[in-house]
């Protein structure tokens, strides 16, 4: 003999289910997921208008990013870039496809086995990358607060501890 299946009554399973989302909600006010929430959120809407300025310049973010740890770092091959934006090595190759089309990047052979290469800026690439960071700088030092040594010390840590 089959046993049927009891339906619960619409409204108990209303009652279920503000409960539930009441345990949920409970957990979006800890603390942390608090700060978690709020960083996410600034994040967000600091990375928008930033890409939205250097969108203006024909960059966006992403190639921004790479200019900058080649002009500043490089150079660089193409893993410790992916490495560095921690983004894999197949994202950034396309980037760095369009930087050498346009003329902003070029590669070297290092002379290792397996071929590794090192991208570095062209002349173009460096001129490019000078006119845009000090409006760049000038936008974040706008949009950013000065934040504490403190809070700068407790981000980095997370940066560090985080694989």
């Amino acid at each position: 003999m089959k046993r049927s299946k009891t339906i619960s009554p619409p409204k108990v399973v209303r009652a279920r289910e503000r409960e539930k989302k009441h345990e949920l909600d409970d957990l979006l006010k800890l603390p942390e997921v608090e700060s978690w929430r709020v960083l996410m959120a600034s994040f967000q809407k600091i990375y928008r208008t930033l890409e939205r300025e250097l969108l203006k310049e024909n960059c966006s973010i992403s190639r921004f990013q790479i200019l900058f740890l080649v002009y500043f770092y490089g150079p660089l091959s193409a893993s410790d870039i992916a490495q560095r934006l921690c983004v894999t090595r197949g994202n950034i190759s396309t980037f760095l496809r369009r930087l050498e089309t346009d003329h902003l990047t070029t590669t070297l052979p290092t002379g290792e086995r397996g071929g590794r290469e090192l991208v570095e800026l062209t002349r173009k690439g460096e001129r490019l990358f000078e006119k845009i960071l000090p409006p760049h700088i000038k936008r974040v030092t706008k949009l950013m607060p000065r934040l504490s040594p403190d809070f700068l010390r407790t981000l980095r840590g997370i940066n560090t501890s985080i694989v």
